[in-house]
């Protein structure tokens, strides 16, 4: 999901950062009505510096069927001359509890889903801070 989100990014140090495709997603419960999950995301940052995500706000659907909305648990940080992948828990507020159960009851490990975000990414690197627009669509592995 993140990684959807940092493709869009078009200047300064933000710009270099190589973002795969995500790994795997892993559902790790329900909690107040809040899904938990676990996304699995290649990142190569080859500046000099470290890129750090602040907050993450937008909107999920689900084979276009409107799931709730992104919230990031932590903050992200990309160390500079790195190549890794990061685990990235996030949390889903998910908009109608028995729609998205049903819609998560339906999707089987292994299968392709096409995931659409739309909302904010908010980034820094030094003391350059970053707002940028989500609005993707990409087919993912689960």
């Amino acid at each position: 999901l993140l990684n959807i989100a940092l493709l869009t990014v078009s200047c300064g140090s933000f710009s270099k950062i190589t973002v795969g495709n995500i790994n795997g997603i892993k559902v790790k419960g329900i909690e107040d009505n809040a899904l938990k999950v676990e996304v699995k995301i290649p990142v190569e940052n080859p500046t000099m510096h470290k890129i750090i995500v602040t907050d993450f706000d937008s909107k999920v659907f689900i084979n276009d069927k409107y799931l709730g909305k992104i919230i990031m648990n932590d903050k992200i940080v990309f160390p500079s001359k790195s190549d890794d992948v990061y685990n990235v828990g996030m949390n889903v507020r998910l908009a109608n509890f028995f729609g998205a159960a049903l819609t998560m009851m339906n999707l089987r490990s292994g299968q392709k889903i096409n995931i659409r975000m739309e909302g904010e990414l908010s980034a820094r690197s030094g003391l350059m801070r970053r707002k940028i627009p989500i609005n993707e669509s990409r087919e993912v592995i689960i």
